[in-house]
């Protein structure tokens, strides 16, 4: 399947420019330049594809033994639209570096694109793993669940293909299972009522990513505290807010103030001239 993009594009930096990419169950072939990643269709399917650029096309090809249908590609091509935001324009956040003088790179690279999952639920729960832990823990702690809690996919390749666990998975394996095999520690009861939540339809976590007017619900899923929220926000295509957690005071300290101890609204407000930019600015002024 060929899908068109919307230029500009480049795609290793959509895989690259966000630690997603490094994330279970994503893999990224840096000498192919080819991005794989499983998938979990809606009929059940669970599937491989490859994903690799060619002349302002993206190229998906399906590397599963399982015959896919009509509707099938069209379920994988919404699912890969979402993942690099193909439905994104960055010509405002362009324009605004041209204005400011800053971040000039960004758009001869024709950057700006951060990876996200195909489920808002699967975010949900990674964002949740970058919780007041290491990056090394946050890889440590995706793999164990796609490799524990992920369904298998059939594939000719020698290297093993799982899935990422889906809510009902989560919930069958219990919080004592996620806390002793998955090493999640007390994020094990975060990640059960995030499961939960994700299969209340009354709450509909999924229906996010068409609507932020009720994202704030996102709050109520516990762990999702306000730098998760602004993480989340940011993965739903919201920029106005920032992440603020140990990585952001270390970059601001360093950068703007010396190492000198700022006011809580100077330290806060280095980013306020971007507007509804200020999480991009941030993370490529890096």
């Amino acid at each position: 399947m060929k899908i068109p993009l919307r230029e500009p594009f480049h795609f290793e930096s959509a895989v690259k420019s966000h630690g997603w990419w490094m994330l279970s169950p994503n893999y990224w072939d840096a000498e192919a330049q080819v991005y794989y990643r499983p998938l979990h269709l809606s009929n059940e399917k669970n599937i491989l594809v490859s994903v690799s650029y060619t002349d302002k096309y993206l190229i998906v090809e399906n590397e599963t033994t399982l015959s896919l249908h009509e509707k099938d590609w069209h379920e994988i091509k919404e699912q890969i639209a979402w993942i690099f935001r193909l439905e994104e324009d960055f010509d405002d956040f362009y324009a605004l570096s041209q204005e400011l003088g800053e971040l000039h790179h960004l758009s001869k690279g024709r950057k700006g694109r951060l990876l996200r999952s195909p489920t808002l639920f699967e975010d949900v729960v990674k964002v949740i793993l970058t919780t007041n832990t290491r990056w090394s823990q946050t890889i440590a702690m995706s793999h164990n669940l796609v490799t524990h809690l992920g369904e298998p996919v059939k594939t000719d390749s020698q290297k093993s293909w799982n899935t990422f666990p889906t809510p009902d998975c989560i919930l069958e394996a219990g919080e004592t299972y996620l806390k002793e095999h998955i090493r999640v520690g007390y994020r094990s009861a975060y990640l059960v009522d995030a499961a939960t939540k994700a299969l209340d339809h009354t709450f509909d976590l999924e229906s996010f990513k068409q609507s932020h007017e009720n994202s704030t619900e996102l709050k109520t899923i516990k762990g999702v505290g306000p730098y998760a929220f602004n993480t989340l926000s940011m993965l739903l295509g919201k920029y106005d807010s920032l992440p603020i957690d140990s990585e952001y005071r270390k970059h601001v300290l360093e950068k703007y103030f010396g190492g000198e101890i700022p006011s809580k609204k100077e330290f806060e407000s280095v980013y306020d001239k971007w507007g509804d930019y200020k999480y991009l600015a941030y993370w490529f002024d890096q």
